[in-house]
């Protein structure tokens, strides 16, 4: 099993309308997030506190073509920052690149 691939599972969640009360109904936990645009393409993928960064997203509007977002709880800021890199990772290979808003990650 040493030096096997792990695969990396995409974020189980549903889809979630990325409006204020489904923001709200976000525990305040660490975890991974993924905004997405109207056809469900990922543009930005994060970590952190989540209820926190998804309304800071919301609020700053910076990303304005963000339409809905998932997420996965991890409990801890280093699972949570491993779950990013992970979830980074997959997405560029799989599209030869970053998600728009991602930059390269290190």
């Amino acid at each position: 099993m040493c030096g096997e691939k792990m695969n990396v599972r995409d974020i189980q969640k549903k889809w979630s309308c990325f409006e204020e009360k489904k923001i709200e109904q976000v525990p305040d936990v660490f975890g991974v997030y993924e905004l997405a645009d109207r056809n469900k393409e990922i543009v930005y993928i994060g970590h952190g506190k989540l209820k926190e960064r998804l309304r800071r997203h919301f609020t700053e509007n910076i990303y304005k073509e963000v339409t809905y977002f998932r997420y996965e709880e991890t409990f801890s800021k280093e699972k949570a920052k491993k779950r990013e890199k992970a979830l980074l990772s997959k997405f560029e290979k799989e599209n030869k690149r970053l998600p728009k808003y991602n930059k390269r990650f290190g």
